[in-house]
């Protein structure tokens, strides 16, 4: 492990969170498009900002160790 990680972690996450969310608000706007209730295309944009960052950073911990 490179001496350089910590100082990268926040890079990171920072890069993972936007991505989360701009992948949920896509999945939102989807929902909103299909006509689907305003409760739905919410939720669904929420469980895919949740999805999509754990995902992310599961994915940057297996790659990392």
């Amino acid at each position: 492990m490179s001496d350089h990680e910590p100082s990268l972690r926040g890079l990171w996450a920072a890069i993972i969170m936007l991505s989360a969310l701009v992948v949920a608000m896509l999945s939102t706007a989807a929902f909103w498009v299909a006509d689907a209730p305003a409760y739905a295309a919410l939720g669904a944009g929420g469980a895919t900002l949740i999805g999509v960052a754990t995902l992310g950073f599961t994915l940057r911990k297996f790659l990392t160790e």
